[in-house]
């Protein structure tokens, strides 16, 4: 009961900290307070015994608390675990962190629409110089606007758009108090957890939402051979469905007298060990240094020996540990310029820099199919007397616009209509490494100890509003 108070109290609390959010934020606020006092409450009947036969019929089945429970966020139900035993080995139970993966796993691309206003969502980390990472909710708002007359209606003009952009942001704060970091970069997003790599040489698996991390044994040194091996290593973080396994890829690419050999180490959670060399690929990684995880599959963009088809996408199966080429559009010849790849929409997508022309967005409509690449979209190089140069597409909304990281400083949706920017977060950012993220209780460790980091979010803005 005494426990059940303080939940209360916290909530009272916290509900009052958040008074200056947007009315959106605040009315899904209200919402899920409302669910979370509704289910104290009704723990509380549960869990009193002497309760008359009236208030005993009043109590819910298993079942259907657990169908509650799945439907809150992480924070709440990190707060929940402290309610009564039940819910804690309920919230703790590995089946529940997977239902919940997969409740909200498929919500995260779908937008609330009542029909009056249409909101899309983007939950974004960053890493920067500084050992801190950040994360960026960005939410759009679009409301309609009824026509004001029977005639507008008729004539076509029965429905305008207002939108309006909400960001929370929040700093994580050093993960790594005793001792000294001078860099972190995150390499990889799977289902809740980051993989980062601290000082270019430390590794560690982290979920933000439990505060739970686990420390990466050393990975292998670089096989000694040879050939001439490049300054950086290139990596990937991915899910193994079969094994339900966390796998990180570590590769390492060399060269001599003109031919290329890439070397794959990985790491698998379940064992919490290394495997060397477990492929060797005729080929050398470019550009994007972390892996783009779709379909199950870690893609890099790479160069071959031969001059006749120089580039290729290849695709790496987490769970099989095979390889393949993904074909880029046109023939992969010397001229064709890009930035890098990502995910957009649900497909595998490029940036295209012609030569004096607009940047071109593809997607690979078909996955595998090299006749699917359409372009997209365009974007001007020069903007409002600005080249855009650097930028880094995160996703697409669900109105058509595009959020981007661009020169690594500052977040701006692009409009491909009107073919505008605007810029929804500058500032200290500096960062090259991003990845969208979703909230999970999923562990970073398969072994029964794991370290958790207890420390706060200290919150920089907790609202700001741009037209």
């Amino acid at each position: 009961m005494e426990c059940l108070n303080l939940l209360h109290m916290y909530m009272d609390q916290h509900w009052i900290s958040t008074l200056n959010l947007q009315s959106t934020q605040q009315e899904q606020q209200v919402k899920t307070i409302s669910m979370e006092t509704s289910l104290l409450d009704l723990q509380y009947l549960n869990n009193n015994k002497e309760e008359d036969e009236q208030d005993h019929q009043r109590q819910l089945p298993c079942e259907i608390v657990e169908q509650i429970l799945l439907q809150l966020p992480v924070k709440s139900l990190l707060r929940f675990r402290c309610a009564c035993k039940p819910w804690l080995a309920l919230i703790s139970d590995p089946k529940f962190i997977k239902s919940h993966l997969h409740n909200h796993s498929t919500k995260q691309d779908e937008g609330d629409d009542d029909g009056k206003t249409r909101s899309s969502k983007a939950l974004v980390m960053l890493s920067s110089s500084l050992p801190l990472l950040k994360s960026v909710h960005v939410q759009v708002l679009d409301t309609r606007i009824e026509a004001r007359s029977a005639e507008a209606d008729a004539a076509g003009a029965a429905r305008t758009t207002s939108t309006r952009v909400v960001v929370v942001e929040e700093v994580h704060e050093s993960l790594m108090r005793h001792q000294a970091v001078q860099d972190m970069k995150i390499v990889g997003s799977c289902n809740g957890l980051l993989c980062l790599v601290l000082d270019s040489q430390d590794m560690m698996i982290y979920n933000p939402s439990t505060r739970q991390l686990h420390s990466v044994p050393s990975p292998p040194p670089p096989p000694t051979n040879n050939y001439y091996l490049g300054k950086d290593y290139f990596y990937g973080f991915g899910y193994d469905s079969c094994n339900d396994d966390y796998k990180i890829v570590r590769a390492s690419c060399s060269s001599r007298n003109g031919n290329f050999a890439t070397h794959l180490d990985m790491f698998n959670l379940n064992t919490n060990s290394w495997r060397a060399a477990i492929k060797t690929l005729p080929c050398y990684f470019l550009s994007n240094v972390v892996g783009t995880l779709l379909n199950g599959a870690l893609h890099w963009v790479v160069r071959f020996a031969a001059a006749e088809r120089p580039f290729s996408i290849v695709s790496f199966d987490v769970t099989e540990e095979t390889y393949r080429y993904v074909p880029l559009p046109g023939e992969g010849d010397k001229n064709f310029s890009f930035y890098g790849l990502g995910v957009l929409g649900g497909c595998l997508s490029m940036l295209h820099s012609p030569h004096g022309s607009d940047y071109e967005v593809w997607l690979m409509n078909e996955y595998g199919v090299k006749a699917s690449w359409t372009i997209f979209t365009t974007i001007p190089q020069k903007m409002e007397s600005e080249y855009l140069g650097l930028m880094s597409l995160v996703r697409i909304l669900n109105n058509g616009e595009i959020v981007i990281l661009l020169h690594q400083r500052k977040l701006v949706i692009y409009n491909p209509g009107h073919r505008t920017l605007r810029t929804i977060l500058s500032g200290d950012i500096h960062s090259s490494q991003l990845a969208l993220y979703l909230e999970t209780l999923v562990s970073p460790s398969a072994a029964p100890t794991v370290t958790t980091y207890s420390s706060s979010i200290t919150p920089l803005n907790q609202a700001k509003a741009s037209p």
